[in-house]
């Protein structure tokens, strides 16, 4: 061995050899864990033991800055980081065991995350909370679904209902049911807000009255089952084109002037930020939703499903849904009960419905919570389709007391399919065939085979107790009888609620062109309406009409509700009410342009009637003879040989003054 210097020396090149070698495993351990490689210096203090001294050495490496020139070049890490050799590992197992535990854990995280750096996963995480996708995920991953080739716990004996089923409604007429659900207070804000509106657009002189309103809405009402192609075919003075209901009870033109001015919202009073898509009737929509819960208790069994406002002009929100009979409307999302009863709905405006993140039950998942909020604790049972229907929801549903029951994808299964029979499996045994698994929370799901393979996922049904189903066979040319499981006849008695809904609203719709959305969506909702309160007429057990029946029963009463005269004391009013004209009869064209001696005639009237050509405005008091006796005859034929007058308009001097 050498002088004592040498000796000096070489100890400490040994431990500054070392110091390198503990600072490149703890960088390689930094870059390991996904931390930001550009580290501007790194400082470590190395003790080394001796027999005689203890002494510490301060190593300061610096480490060049990342810029993106040096990120474009290429260079691997391996090219800056300090290198490891095995004699640095020789003279690093004498050290202390503070050195020893850092380079094991830097070791140990290497041997870890090799395997998924290997599979590409090298994407550094940001900083902060996960996203709705990546929650998701991890939900998925923490909660694991443990299959067992078992039924349902219930077994068919479904959870007992706790809730009670009462209507809250007193009346024997359809307008008591009608005006349960559109009140009063409704009618007097709408004819509030129309006066404004009207006021707004410089019509002073609207009036509106809420006695008036109602024969509005009896007309329409008229016009839903009496239909014509066009709305002013009904005050026509044809003979038979005339409708007496509705054109004795409003005159045409101030029904279109409300119609016009109809509005639900101050446009003044409305928020430049607010984020509702539906604002413009959001009152409307508010109140009905409450009186519809008001009214009847929530039936035990409950099916989500959509429902489309038909509609194709300029919107956001329209929506195009291809299987419905009116693809192209506003979508509107409604819950129903097995008799068709309208209790909740929600129209759609965007994946995040207008409030804000989505959870982690998707945008779906989260229309089902927010409609159901008002059935919880009561063991309702509620069915939706494949659109709605995942493991995370009916277990959610299922610790608000609801449960739920519904038609599943097959990439929604959560590794149900690893346990359930395989579709080639089933193919083979047959039309019929079964299979079925149940998970420690209770939810079951079935694959059934019938015309293709189905998956019924359900927190509350299953296999047992099994019917027989008849089925067409194309192959062999006659009906079949096959099993079929409980939850499926379950879903098919009970998942109709809406589409009966859709069904009665369209036998009598009001469909008239409008290009203001909102009104489409009012007279939707006005269908809407008459058929809940027909539904809760059916329920009190009063006389059996039918929807026609009762929607003219309406009808009527909202005409007449306008039109009675309440007489009340005091002097009378000092201007006097507007006269009404009396309708012009009309030749026929085919006597008007027939062949014959057409001389004017002077007629004795003292008032000059309105001419018959519908691009003349003026007056006269002469009428054609040849004209006057064809229709005469053309009147006789149908009547005998009773004689029947012309009825010409008469305008007296005021009118005509006024012209």
């Amino acid at each position: 061995m050498g002088s004592r210097g040498e000796v000096e020396d070489f100890i400490v090149e040994s431990i500054l050899e070392r110091s390198t070698e503990v600072m490149g495993e703890k960088v390689d351990s930094r870059v390991s864990d996904g931390e930001e490689k550009s580290v501007g210096s790194w400082c470590g203090v190395v003790e080394v033991e001796d027999s005689s001294k203890k002494q510490a050495y301060r190593v300061i490496e610096e480490f060049p800055d990342s810029s993106e020139e040096d990120c474009a070049s290429g260079s691997s890490d391996e090219e800056w980081l300090p290198v490891q050799t095995g004699a640095s590992r020789e003279v690093g197992s004498s050290s202390g065991s503070e050195v020893e535990e850092s380079v094991n854990v830097a070791e140990g995280v290497e041997t870890e995350e090799g395997d998924e750096a290997d599979e590409g996963d090298e994407a550094v995480q940001p900083e902060g909370p996960p996203s709705r996708a990546q929650g998701k995920k991890a939900k998925e991953k923490s909660v694991r679904n443990i299959w067992r080739a078992k039924d349902n716990q219930f077994e068919g004996d479904l959870p007992p209902f706790l809730g009670e089923s009462k209507m809250n409604v007193e009346g024997a007429d359809p307008i008591d049911f009608f005006m349960h659900l559109f009140t009063q207070d409704m009618i007097n804000d709408i004819v509030h807000n129309t006066n404004l509106y009207a006021v707004q657009k410089g019509k002073d002189k609207l009036a509106l009255t809420s006695e008036e309103f109602k024969t509005f809405l009896g007309i329409n009402m008229v016009m839903s089952y009496v239909r014509y192609p066009r709305s002013r075919m009904y005050w026509s003075s044809e003979t038979g084109l005339r409708l007496e209901l509705i054109a004795d009870a409003m005159p045409v033109n101030r029904f279109e002037q409300i119609l016009r001015y109809m509005h639900f919202v101050d446009n003044y009073s409305l928020d430049p930020k607010n984020a509702d898509r539906f604002v413009k009737i959001r009152p409307v929509l508010d109140a009905l939703k409450e009186t519809f819960q008001s009214a009847l208790d929530p039936e035990e069994f409950q099916s989500v499903d959509e429902m489309m406002i038909p509609y194709k002009g300029r919107l956001s929100i329209k929506q195009y849904v291809p299987k419905k009979p009116k693809p192209w409307g506003i979508k509107v999302w409604v819950r129903a009960g097995s008799s068709g009863y309208m209790y909740n709905f929600e129209p759609y405006q965007g994946p995040a419905g207008g409030r804000g993140e989505i959870s982690q039950l998707g945008m779906a998942g989260d229309v089902i919570m927010r409609l159901c909020q008002d059935i919880q604790d009561k063991n309702h049972k509620v069915f939706f389709d494949n659109f709605f229907c995942t493991i995370p929801l009916l277990q959610a549903l299922e610790h608000q007391g609801i449960y739920g029951t519904g038609t599943c994808r097959s990439n929604r299964l959560h590794g149900a399919q690893e346990k359930l029979k395989k579709e080639k499996q089933m193919k083979q045994e047959g039309r019929g065939s079964v299979s079925v698994v149940t998970n420690a929370q209770n939810i079951t799901i079935t694959r059934w085979l019938d015309s293709s393979v189905i998956h019924m996922a359900s927190s509350c049904t299953g296999l047992s107790p099994t019917d027989v189903a008849q089925r067409w066979s194309k192959k062999e040319k006659r009906m079949l009888n096959i099993q079929r499981p409980f939850s499926v006849k379950l879903y098919n008695q009970h998942m109709g609620g809406v589409d009966l809904m859709d069904q009665c609203v369209a036998m009598y719709p009001h469909r008239r062109r409008n290009k203001r959305w909102y009104i489409r969506v009012f007279f939707h909702f006005l269908d809407v309406t008459t058929v809940n309160a027909w539904l809760l007429y059916r329920m009190s057990g009063n006389e059996a009409k039918d929807l026609l029946h009762f929607k003219a029963s309406i009808a009527r009463a909202l005409i007449n509700a306008g039109s009675v005269k309440i007489h009340t004391r005091g002097r009378p009013s000092a201007t006097p009410p507007p006269a009404k004209r009396r309708a012009v009869s009309k030749a026929p064209p085919e006597i008007r342009y027939a062949h014959g001696n057409h001389w004017p005639q002077l007629k004795e009237t003292k008032n000059a009637s309105r001419c018959q050509d519908a691009a003349c405005t003026r007056r006269t008091k002469y009428i054609c003879m040849q004209c006057l006796k064809g229709e005469q005859q053309q009147q006789r034929g149908g009547q005998g040989e009773k004689p029947v007058k012309l009825h010409v308009e008469e305008v007296d001097d005021e009118e005509r003054g006024s012209g």
